[in-house]
């Protein structure tokens, strides 16, 4: 398997990582209107860039707190030590833990990992996604009449909110069912899981997306974009079906 050591390093020490936070009580601040952070998220990214830096000291960082205006080359390590912060810092357990390694221009390698879920999911480009090391795929997953869509983004900050009503109308007027968690990095491993059918969002942070679109590619799921092509790390809009007829909804009724 590709890029072993650097799986087997992240595995090793975002738990530990993670785990230490819960020694000290957590402190909140605003970064923007509605945008906090947590002593923690701080914390985290610390550790995890040094614990890195020591194995691979001429890598580079991109990661939400520290590095967010640094470009991405070969070797970047992609870091975002709390998805979810808003639903953390209140207590809800719906965040990740999420890293992306990106290198020879696409992103190889990602680990997000959901600590009140106990769930550890890994991907390696061409290698497969893993599930608490258990290799899985979209479509294993498959629930008659539960059709669910999922979405996230749609906030103050969203001026076109086209296809969040598009998607909202859709799925009302066919008693679906809609779903918002507040962790694009929880939603997006969840969807790869084939918990979701179809989700949205039209967030562009590379520490928010990549790490999960490693795993949907290596799952087998449908990654689009407002064309109904095959979305690039470049594109605004990401859609993501769970098969093709999900991906024929999609088209048809949608985009």
């Amino acid at each position: 398997m590709n890029y072993q050591k650097e799986l087997n390093l992240i595995k090793n020490i975002t738990k530990v990582i993670y785990e230490n936070t819960n020694n000290s009580v957590i402190k909140t601040d605003f970064k923007g209107e509605q945008d906090i952070v947590t002593s923690s998220d701080l914390y985290i990214e610390k550790q995890l860039i040094s614990s890195i830096k020591k194995v691979f000291p001429d890598d580079n960082f991109h990661t939400e707190e520290y590095n967010n205006s640094t470009l991405l080359k070969d070797r970047t390590w992609i870091i975002d030590p709390i998805d979810g912060t808003s639903n953390y810092a209140c207590g809800l357990g719906l965040f990740v833990i999420q890293i992306a390694l990106y290198d020879k221009n696409d992103i190889v390698l990602s680990y997000v990992y959901a600590p009140i879920l106990n769930k550890t999911y890994y991907a390696i480009k061409n290698e497969g996604a893993y599930l608490n090391d258990k290799k899985y795929y979209v479509y294993d997953s498959e629930i008659p009449n539960n059709f669910m869509v999922c979405m996230v983004g749609i906030t103050h900050k969203t001026k076109d909110k086209t296809y969040f009503m598009r998607l909202m109308d859709y799925s009302i007027k066919n008693k679906y069912k809609l779903r918002m968690l507040g962790s694009i990095g929880l939603e997006l491993a969840l969807m790869s899981e084939g918990v979701f059918d179809m989700f949205y969002t039209n967030i562009v942070n590379v520490w928010d997306l990549y790490p999960g679109i490693l795993l949907l590619r290596e799952a087998g799921a449908k990654v689009l974009n407002e064309s109904g092509n095959q979305y690039k790390l470049s594109d605004s809009n990401l859609f993501v079906c769970k098969n093709e007829e999900v991906k024929r909804k999609l088209i048809d009724n949608i985009l």
